[in-house]
C-alpha cells in the first residue's frame, strides 16, 4: 500500500509527462541529425553543381587561350622573329575578341620580349619564370601558378612552346588576370564567404576569387589528400588554408589540362543558420513542453515529413535554378565563342562585323535570362535597351536616339527573333539613313495596343527608300521570317525617313504574375 501511495495516479502522470517530454526532445534531437545531414547534403549538391559549372568555364577558357596560341604559332611559322607590327595588332585583335580580359605576349628563346612594350600587363624578361623554364626544356605548352602582374595584381599565364626545325625559339603567352573567376562566380550566387579556385594537379594554386595575395601550394596540406580522392567529390573543411574559413568543399578535376575546378560555401552561412533555428525552437520548446504533450509526438511525425518534403523541393528548385543559369550561360559563352571564331575566318570584314552583331542580339537573350529568376518569359524592355545602346556604340554614331520602351514581357520564344528585328532594323538605319550627313534622329518606341499585343515602331528622319525599288539585301528577308516567327506583323513606309511598325503577341498579365 506504501508503493501505491508513492506511485498513484499523479506519479504516473508525472512520469509519463516526463517520458514524453524525453521523447520530445529525442525526436527533436533525430530531427536536428537529419536537418543537419540534409544541410549538408543540399550545401555539396549547391557547390558540386558550381565547381561542375566553374570546370567548364575553365576548360572553355583555357581551350579557347590554347587555340589562339596555336594561331600565334602558326602565323609567326614558330619563330618570334616572324613577329611584325601588323601580325601583332591582328593577333592581339584576335585576343580581344574572346569574352574574357586576355593579353597576349611573345618572347624570344632567351626570354626576351620580342617586341618592347607588347603587353603592359608581362614583364620583358621572364628567363626565370617557372612556365618559361618548363616550355624551354620541352614542354608543349604550361599553365602557370598564380603571379602578379605589372600592376601587382593576380594573374596566371598559358605558355606556348615557339620551335623551328633548329629547335626551341620562344614562347607566347597569354596572360589570364584572375578577376576572370569573378565572372564566374557572379551568376552561381553561392552567398558570402564563398569561393572558387583553380589548382593544378601539383598543388599550385592557379586563381582563386576572391583573390589571394601570394600564390598557394597545397600539396603538402592535408586538404590536398582530399582533392586526390576522386575525379570529383565533396567534403568539410574546418580551416582554409588561404583564410581560416570553415567551409563546405566540391571539386572537379581536368584530366586533360592538369586542373582541378573548386567551389566552396561558408559553413557559417548554410549550418550555421541550422543551429541558429535549433536554439530559438529550443527557447520555445522547453516553457511550453507540459501542454504541448498530448499532441507533440503527432505534431513532430507532421513537421517532420513536411520538413523533409520543403527541403526536397527547395534543393530540386535551387538545383534546377543553377541548371537553367548555367545552360543559358553556356550557350551565352559558346555564342560568344562562335562570334569570336567567325573572326578568325578568311571572310569578308563587312560581313563578319554583320554577322557579330547578329550573334551579340543572340547571346543578349541569354544574359538576360540567366541573370533572372524567370525563365519561360522575358522582360524586353532592358533587353531592347542593352541592345540598341551597344548597336549605337558599334558604329559610333551621333545620331540622337529617343528610347520609349513600357515594361512588356514576351515568350522566351520569342524574345530572340524581336531582338534580331531591332538589330536588323536599327543597324540598317545607322547604315543607311543619314548617308547625306544630315544630324540623324531616331525614335524607338514600345507599347501594349491591347491585352495580348505590343507594337514595336522604329522610325528615323533619315533619306528614306523609293517603296518600289524592291529590297535586295538578306536583313529583309530576315525580318519578314522573324516576324512570321513572332506571329506577328510588319511594315516599312518612307514618310520624311524611314519608319518600320512590327504588331507582335506579348505575355499575358497572369504569365507574368
Amino acid at each position: 500500500s506504501g508503493m501505491s501511495r508513492r506511485f498513484g495516479p499523479a506519479e504516473a502522470v508525472l512520469a509519463l509527462t516526463l517520458l514524453l517530454v524525453v521523447t520530445i526532445f529525442a525526436i527533436f534531437g533525430v530531427l536536428v541529425w537529419q536537418g543537419f545531414g540534409t544541410t549538408v547534403r543540399q550545401a555539396e549538391g549547391k557547390t558540386q553543381s558550381a565547381a561542375d559549372v566553374v570546370a567548364e568555364e575553365t576548360q572553355w577558357l583555357v581551350g579557347s587561350s590554347l587555340l589562339t596560341l596555336r594561331r600565334v604559332d602558326f602565323t609567326l611559322q614558330g619563330n618570334p622573329a616572324n613577329l611584325t607590327p601588323a601580325n601583332k595588332a591582328a593577333l592581339d585583335e584576335a585576343v580581344k575578341s574572346l569574352p574574357a580580359p586576355l593579353a597576349l605576349a611573345i618572347y624570344d628563346a632567351a626570354g626576351h620580349e620580342a617586341m618592347p612594350g607588347q603587353a603592359p600587363g608581362l614583364p620583358a624578361d621572364i628567363a626565370d619564370d617557372p612556365a618559361f623554364r618548363a616550355v624551354a626544356a620541352g614542354q608543349d605548352w604550361q599553365i602557370s601558378p598564380q603571379m602578379a602582374g605589372a600592376d601587382g595584381k593576380p594573374i596566371f599565364v598559358v605558355a606556348k612552346r615557339l620551335a623551328t626545325a633548329a629547335g626551341f625559339a620562344g614562347v607566347a603567352m597569354i596572360a589570364v588576370g584572375a578577376e576572370v573567376l569573378a565572372n564566374f562566380w557572379g551568376p552561381l550566387d553561392m552567398g558570402p564567404d564563398s569561393t572558387i579556385s583553380l589548382v593544378r594537379s601539383d598543388g599550385w594554386i592557379i586563381a582563386r576569387y576572391p583573390s589571394l595575395k601570394q600564390a598557394l601550394n597545397l600539396a603538402k596540406l592535408p586538404v590536398f589528400a582530399d582533392l586526390q580522392a576522386g575525379p570529383s567529390g565533396s567534403y568539410l573543411s574546418a580551416s582554409s588554408p588561404a583564410d581560416g574559413v570553415a567551409r563546405v568543399v566540391s571539386f572537379r578535376h581536368l584530366p586533360a589540362l592538369g586542373i582541378i575546378a573548386i567551389a566552396s560555401v561558408s559553413q557559417a552561412a548554410t549550418i550555421g543558420a541550422l543551429w541558429t533555428a535549433v536554439y530559438t525552437v529550443l527557447l520555445l520548446m522547453l516553457p511550453i513542453a507540459a501542454a504541448l504533450i498530448a499532441g507533440s509526438i503527432w505534431t513532430s511525425r507532421l513537421l517532420n515529413e513536411s520538413y523533409r518534403t520543403r527541403n526536397a523541393l527547395e534543393s530540386a528548385l535551387a538545383q534546377n535554378q543553377v541548371l537553367f543559369r548555367e545552360i543559358h550561360h553556356r550557350v551565352k559563352n559558346n555564342l560568344q565563342s562562335v562570334s569570336s571564331l567567325l573572326q578568325l575566318q578568311p571572310i569578308a570584314p563587312e560581313i563578319k562585323v554583320e554577322m557579330g552583331r547578329r550573334i551579340a542580339a543572340m547571346s543578349a537573350v541569354h544574359e538576360h535570362i540567366y541573370r533572372s529568376d524567370k525563365f519561360s518569359i522575358v522582360a524586353v524592355k532592358d533587353y531592347l535597351q542593352t541592345l540598341i545602346t551597344n548597336l549605337r556604340e558599334s558604329y559610333n554614331s551621333d545620331a540622337e536616339i529617343d528610347i520609349r520602351l513600357e515594361d512588356l514581357s514576351i515568350d522566351k520564344d520569342g524574345a530572340m527573333p524581336l531582338g534580331l528585328i531591332v538589330n536588323e532594323v536599327v543597324s540598317n538605319t545607322f547604315k543607311h539613313a543619314f548617308v547625306d550627313g544630315r544630324k540623324g534622329v531616331i525614335i524607338v518606341t514600345l507599347e501594349r495596343t491591347d491585352g495580348n499585343n505590343g507594337r514595336l515602331v522604329i522610325a528615323d528622319n533619315g533619306v528614306g527608300f523609293d517603296p518600289n525599288q524592291r529590297a535586295k539585301g538578306m536583313g529583309r528577308r530576315l525580318i519578314v521570317g522573324l516576324t512570321e516567327q513572332l506571329q506577328g506583323e510588319s511594315s516599312f513606309v518612307s514618310e520624311g525617313g524611314s519608319r518600320f511598325t512590327l504588331t507582335f503577341p506579348v505575355a499575358r498579365a497572369e504569365q507574368v504574375s
